[in-house]
């Protein structure tokens, strides 16, 4: 049977499927892993790490106010399709909701259309990150019935609810459906929820904590939870898609975050927290507040951050390796102030020496985040870059190759400054060579990539910092479990290329889909 291309006819069928049942039932699904996916250490390790806060936010919410909501983190679980697709049967929900980002895509398709093969009236909603970015090309699929915009819980809450009363959902904001001719349509936008403390906790409580040990670099005790610590942000880095946060930066309170601290420490025995957001000290006295709170209250946790290296100070890492800070994340992206300026990071060389570098005084360990493949790089570039990344007192890093996500910047003017030779979502893993600069060839982005992780973790410095985190034997054990994506990240090491200056001038660019004004 089609997928339904009309949402009254939808909500007629699920009606008539509704008449004298039992209470609605809905599923949330991070969607599985492919077999080639499954396959490779870096996909298989990555995405399979920590548990997706978004559909456990959306189902807290509506667990509160009455919903019968059940979840399955498929990559998690090691589930292949056919295995989500078993559970998905005996569950057998009323309604799927499928949470996406463009590397994952096409993983949500493959779910999406098994669900609708099997169950042609089940509902099927899709959100995250990707559907903000690019919501007509995604609703091009028919096997999505309805999406969701920006921040999924109030939307997807009161979508659930109508379809219960058997209303037409055109009136809810934020939400993107076919109409009776097909063509896509938007209800009014919903606005960012400002007041996040009016937000339950995640419910975790829905998924197996036991299954997320993060990797060994990350991570220094165990049990370790996430906690959102923000959303939005106020930078314009040109790789970074506002799409779903926004550019609003909005924080929980203090007390809220503390709260919840408590609660993982009490309840799940949670060791160590990684708040995640990308501009945790960006308000620093908020931060502050955090901290006290924490000293106040006791809590022996652990915990890490990331945020940007203009918005710290020595007092404020001070007091947060006090209150149980033992790493920061730094979002660097290049050892190239050409390169810096070019992506509008708004940092210079100088401020990224100094922020690690006081780090390490006060005795906070530091991860940066880099990035290959830059619009405008080159070899010296990238050269330049390890070198710096070599030169910082720095515990870890993490590399991955330039991808331009839909509603970037850099994605809609990726073909001024190189091209993208298919628009493959299922390549869009940020460790394959998706974009490729002018003057580069993929081959060499492929080789410094990895050349990158060799030359900085296969040095005494990096070793012997590795070795002094190592807290306890699980700690220690989750390094001999992660082996394989350390030797294919460090270890399988590519030819170094020729330079064949004909060759990397032969491109052909690819159309880059839909633009942001779409």
């Amino acid at each position: 049977m089609r997928p339904l291309s009309s949402l009254t006819g939808l909500i007629s069928l699920y009606i008539k499927k509704k008449q004298g049942s039992g209470k609605m039932k809905i599923l949330l699904v991070n969607p599985p892993l492919s077999a080639e996916e499954q396959r490779n250490p870096v996909v298989s390790n990555l995405f399979a790490n920590a548990m997706p806060l978004g559909i456990l936010y959306i189902a807290s919410y509506g667990i509160e106010r009455g919903l019968n909501i059940q979840a399955i983190d498929a990559p998690a679980e090691r589930m292949t399709l056919d295995d989500t697709m078993a559970k998905i049967k005996k569950i057998a929900p009323d309604v799927v909701g499928i949470t996406t980002t463009t590397p994952v895509f096409h993983r949500a398709i493959a779910l999406a259309r098994a669900v609708k093969a099997w169950g042609p009236s089940i509902v099927t909603v899709v959100g995250g990150p990707h559907i903000n970015a690019a919501p007509i090309t995604s609703m091009m699929n028919k096997c999505f019935d309805i999406a969701c915009l920006g921040e999924g819980e109030i939307t997807f809450y009161e979508l659930v609810t109508a379809l219960a009363r058997g209303e037409d959902p055109n009136h809810i904001p934020g939400l993107i459906f076919r109409g009776g001719s097909g063509i896509i349509r938007f209800t009014a936008p919903r606005q960012h929820l400002m007041d996040l403390d009016q937000l339950p906790f995640p419910a975790r409580n829905l998924l197996n904590p036991k299954l997320y040990t993060s990797l060994p670099t990350d991570v220094k005790y165990l049990p370790k939870f996430t906690v959102l610590a923000t959303r939005g942000c106020p930078f314009h880095c040109t790789f970074c898609d506002h799409a779903a946060g926004g550019e609003k930066y909005r924080t929980p309170s203090p007390k809220y975050m503390v709260d919840e601290l408590e609660m993982l420490e009490k309840q799940y025995k949670a060791r160590e927290v990684a708040f995640v957001g990308s501009t945790f000290t960006a308000k620093a006295e908020k931060a502050e507040e955090m901290c006290n709170l924490i000293l106040e209250r006791g809590l022996k946790l652990q915990w890490t951050c990331s945020t940007r290296v203009d918005v710290v100070s020595e007092k404020l890492l001070t007091l947060m390796k006090k209150a149980g800070c033992w790493c920061i994340r730094f979002g660097v992206e290049s050892g190239s102030q050409k390169i810096l300026n070019q992506i509008r990071k708004g940092i210079t060389k100088e401020q990224i020496t100094k922020a690690i570098n006081l780090c390490e005084k006060v005795g906070i360990c530091t991860k940066a985040f880099f990035i290959v493949g830059h619009p405008m790089e080159t070899i010296q570039t990238m050269e330049e870059t390890i070198e710096f990344a070599c030169s910082l007192p720095l515990t870890d890093i993490t590399v991955q190759l330039n991808t331009p996500l839909p509603n970037t910047h850099q994605y809609a003017t990726a073909h001024d400054f190189g091209h993208i030779p298919s628009v493959d979502y299922s390549k869009y893993s940020f460790f394959s060579p998706v974009f490729i600069p002018n003057g580069l060839t993929a081959e060499d982005l492929a080789y410094y990539h990895k050349e990158f992780y060799r030359r900085f973790f296969w040095r005494p410095e990096t070793i012997k910092r590795q070795i002094k985190k190592v807290a306890h034997w699980a700690t220690l054990m989750n390094y001999f479990r992660c082996l394989d994506l350390i030797f294919y990240l460090t270890l399988d090491l590519f030819k170094r290329p020729s330079r064949d200056p004909k060759a990397a001038e032969q491109v052909t660019s690819s159309p880059i889909g839909e633009s942001p004004k779409t």
